[in-house]
């Protein structure tokens, strides 16, 4: 018995320096989080569009007093026309939030169904976040959805006038700050699994401007426990969220909300379903919609099960675009094709970025506070200027970058012209293309990221003054909701320095007040 024990205690000791070590390699490597909350706004009173013309005239319309103040108290929906006050809800808005920690550095990403979300309101969502979340950086997104509240200003009872609801934009921020809360406190071991495929021939994108240039791979990440359930699903798609289109008057999450219903909970029509989903949570975030990127009235998107072409604007439209897209996702990891990562590191980078508004309109809106944000004044040319932000997450072999506002794809993926009419002659500026710079086996750009400054157009493509570009006979959309022809330009140098300039920051946050005063724009 004497003669074994130094055996035995040294079988001891291995057993409990191996017991030791498993705690500590199980709580290393990469955790993630999902949580989702309801931020649909009360809609108090209801009305009736007797004139049918999707908007509110109290001499012809008629309303419900629901809430007994002797006021109409609107909701004024966003995206299209003004004086569009909701009369109820088809579908709840979301905001979803994924956090992912991988022990040195930890990141959330909330999302919710609206229109757009200024800087100032990501700025004031992350003063608020309680530091024991130990959050290094938050990246803030608008789905861009038309079917929801005014969040920026712009689409009240008049041109001139802010539909924003001050009461809702705190509870917005507040529940969005309770997603990420409740996003730490699910945080468990997890791998992280990616795929890009193409976008299904059912769920077709219209490019609504000359060059024709559609950015629509689809491109996923799922976060998987340890024990193999599946924790949460990302999907970044580029969009419009809209297909309810102008006349609707529900609020509603429009496609982003039927694909992640499809994906986490089922494919379902009329209380049964189609197909299963997979489970989990699902994050939608818009990918490059500037151009722009949308299924009109008249364009067909087919119906994944009764494959019917559904061509007409409405909830059935944005259904069957939603659930054509939630089931190639479900296919594409049912079939086990998506790429596995176990131990992924996270790096973040993040830049301000100064931009000037040459846009009169945008401008005057923003001095008189009808858009939510600070502009800056200045003595040299543009006078006014807005300061925004860009940011590069890296997620192991997968990459996340974030562009303030809606991104001509011709700047991401290559075909950019300079068409007879455009203001300026000359060759493309926004070379090479973003995606030709990136690093990632699977890229994620998601448009709307800390802000929505309006769509990013090429220089070479501007056109705000006649004769209209590839022969128009009227004016282009595009440059009425942009800050200029300089903002493609500037973007597109700022995401090139910051793809460049990844390695050399890839072990530490980059707060955009550390930047050297070089590396920002002019």
């Amino acid at each position: 018995m004497s003669s074994t024990c130094p055996l035995i205690r040294i079988a001891l000791i291995v057993l409990g320096l191996i017991a030791l070590t498993m705690p500590f390699a199980s709580s290393a490597g990469l955790k993630a989080g999902f949580s989702e909350r309801d931020i649909t706004p009360e809609v108090p009173d209801t009305w009736v569009d007797v004139d049918d013309n999707a908007q509110f005239d109290p001499d012809v319309d008629t309303w419900v007093d629901g809430n007994g103040n002797g006021e109409f108290d609107p909701v004024w929906m966003a995206g299209f026309q003004n004086n569009r006050p909701a009369q109820g809800v088809e579908l709840p808005l979301k905001a979803i939030a994924m956090v992912l920690d991988d022990g040195k550095h930890r990141i959330g990403i909330v999302a919710a169904d609206t229109i757009g979300l200024m800087r100032s309101f990501a700025q004031d969502l992350r003063a608020n976040v309680p530091d024991e979340l130990a959050l290094d950086y938050v990246m803030v997104h608008a789905t861009h959805n038309h079917e929801g509240p005014d969040t920026q200003g712009l689409w009240g009872e008049g041109a001139l006038s802010s539909g924003i609801n001050d009461d809702y934009m705190r509870f917005l921020r507040d529940e969005m700050i309770s997603a990420l809360a409740e996003a730490v406190t699910a945080l468990e071991p997890a791998t992280l699994h990616m795929a890009e495929f193409p976008n299904p021939p059912q769920t077709p994108v219209r490019d609504a401007r000359k060059p024709i240039v559609v950015d629509d791979a689809v491109r996923v990440l799922a976060l998987r426990s340890l024990e193999g359930a599946l924790l949460g699903t990302v999907v970044n798609f580029g969009i419009h969220v809209e297909l309810a289109w102008d006349r609707n008057l529900l609020l509603t999450s429009d496609v982003a909300g039927y694909l992640r219903d499809g994906i986490s909970g089922g494919i379902t029509y009329d209380g049964a379903i189609k197909k299963p989903g997979i489970g989990g949570t699902t994050l939608w975030l818009t990918g490059n919609i500037g151009g722009l990127m949308t299924s009109a009235p008249g364009e067909w998107v087919e119906d994944p099960f009764s494959g019917e072409r559904i061509t007409d604007a409405g909830h059935g439209k944005a259904r069957a675009f939603g659930y054509g897209l939630a089931s190639a996702v479900i296919d594409q990891w049912n079939e086990q094709l998506f790429t596995e990562e176990t131990n992924p590191s996270i790096e973040i980078l993040s830049r301000e970025v100064e931009f000037g508004i040459t846009n009169w309109m945008l401008a005057l809106a923003t001095i008189t506070g009808v858009v939510d944000s600070s502009p800056s004044f200045h003595l040299s040319r543009p006078f006014i200027r807005y300061t925004s932000e860009v940011a590069w997450l890296k997620l192991g072999q997968a990459t996340i970058t974030g562009i303030p506002g809606e991104l001509y794809p011709e700047i991401a993926v290559g075909g950019i012209e300079n068409p007879h009419g455009a203001d300026y002659a000359l060759d493309p500026v926004e070379v090479p293309p973003l995606r030709e710079a990136m690093s990632g086996e699977v890229n994620l750009m998601v448009n709307l990221a800390n802000d929505a400054i309006g769509y990013i157009i090429p220089k070479s493509e501007w056109d705000n003054e006649a004769p209209w570009i590839y022969g128009a006979t009227e004016e282009t959309y595009g440059e009425i909701v942009s800050l200029g022809e300089e903002t493609g330009p500037t973007l597109h140098r700022q995401l090139l320095n910051l793809f460049q300039h990844n390695h050399a920051h890839s072990h530490r946050t980059k707060r955009a007040s550390e930047q050297p005063e070089e590396e920002k724009s002019e």
